[in-house]
């Protein structure tokens, strides 16, 4: 009895041996881990502007970096905001008419909507200069004032103006649709010329600094990832084949016994790169890791 009982024992642990080998993860491989550098560069010539960063400072993701100088596109989109101001303060006065007017009331009234643009447009501008926010955020907050400062402008000569006409008013409003498309389309060209931070990374390298003159395409700075990681994981020509970018992954550490998720960022032959969370900040340059499926 005491042999069939041991007997039992055998194979019941031979059958969940068996299972536990039916479930295991597959495992890819190990490699080390290493951070990608992004290389920043110019987007256009010009001078730098907003540039605070220094060698080694921490920054964010999608914060400002720098933009670039273009006086001309500059002076451009100051034109077009304050002819969109002033066409949205004339059709107000055309729809309204002598209700309008320069009666006290709407000056009042359009002179504190105009003093508090201002004084938004100086905190802005102050930010902007301190490299806390992105340049087309002071650009708005100009606009905001420019605007403020055309429908005050109107509402002080509006006079006793009588209602336009309808066909007036929807004249007008195509002009101030045309007015808007070409302030969009100069606005989308000063963007261009804006640089955010591709991830949270460490400032590695500092090339330029504000003022300076950069060629198109010219380095800038040197940033390197903190919260994404990568390896390079060698593995068999027949596992490569049942794998698939994006696919989920865990990577253990065993220098610090902790794990991580992550997932194929690239198949190459038998090479392949594991993009890796590593928001913890736990994981150091050079650290292994195993990588195994989920």
């Amino acid at each position: 009895m005491k042999k069939i009982f041991t007997l039992l024992l055998i194979l019941i642990s031979l059958m969940l041996a068996a299972c536990q080998s039916e479930n295991a993860k597959p495992a890819l491989g190990s490699g080390s881990v290493y951070f990608p550098v992004y290389e920043i560069t110019a987007p256009a010539e010009g001078k730098i502007l907003g540039l605070i960063l220094q060698k080694g400072d921490r920054i964010g993701k999608e914060q400002p970096l720098f933009a670039v100088d273009d006086q001309q596109l500059t002076a451009e989109i100051k034109e077009a905001t304050a002819n969109v101001g002033r066409a949205e303060a004339e059709i107000k006065t055309m729809q309204n008419g002598k209700d309008s007017g320069n009666s006290p009331a709407a000056i009042a009234a359009a002179q504190q909507q105009y003093e508090q643009a201002s004084a938004q447009e100086a905190k802005m501008s102050a930010l902007y200069k301190q490299g806390a926010v992105a340049r087309r955020q002071y650009e708005a907050a100009s606009a905001a004032k420019a605007a403020a400062q055309a429908a005050l402008s109107a509402a002080r000569g509006a006079g006793e103006t009588v209602k336009a006409s309808p066909e007036a008013i929807a004249q007008k409003q195509e002009e101030l649709k045309t007015l808007q498309t070409k302030y969009n389309v100069l606005l989308q060209k000063q963007l261009a010329l804006e640089e955010e931070s591709p991830c949270t990374g460490i400032v590695t390298e500092k090339y330029l600094n504000t003022g300076d003159t950069a060629a198109a395409g010219q380095k800038v700075l040197s940033i390197r990832e903190l919260e994404t990681c990568s390896a390079v994981i060698k593995t068999s020509a027949q596992a490569a084949q049942n794998l698939k970018v994006g696919q989920p992954i865990t990577a253990h550490a065993g220098s610090i016994n902790k794990n991580f998720k992550g997932s194929i960022a690239k198949i190459d032959g038998n090479n392949i790169t594991i993009s890796i969370d590593n928001t913890s900040l736990d994981l150091k340059d050079g650290m292994e890791v195993s990588v195994t499926v989920n």
